[in-house]
């Protein structure tokens, strides 16, 4: 069943800050609390394949700069994420 674009930016405002590592809500949360409303459904997506294909402690080293992002994540979302991360947060 095809969920709505609504129903699913709804389930990654949950997702995205209920992932079990506090940083990784602070970080990836705050993003979709900003932008959640905004987000395409390619956006929607990427998203998506992100907390479906990685375990928070692998997003939190990406996202801060202590690991390298594998091919398969590097997206024009993630690439807003960085961006994000990197204006409010300084990383």
């Amino acid at each position: 069943m095809q969920h709505s674009l609504e129903t699913r930016r709804k389930r990654l405002r949950y997702r995205t800050n209920h992932t079990g590592t506090r940083e990784t809500d602070v970080l990836v949360g705050g993003f979709v609390a900003e932008y959640g409303d905004s987000l395409d459904g390619e956006a929607v997506g990427a998203l998506e394949n992100l907390m479906d294909g990685a375990h928070d402690p692998e997003i939190l080293g990406w996202i801060t700069g202590h690991q390298p992002i594998p091919e398969r994540f590097r997206t024009g979302t993630m690439d807003r994420i960085l961006e994000f991360v990197r204006e409010r947060h300084g990383s």
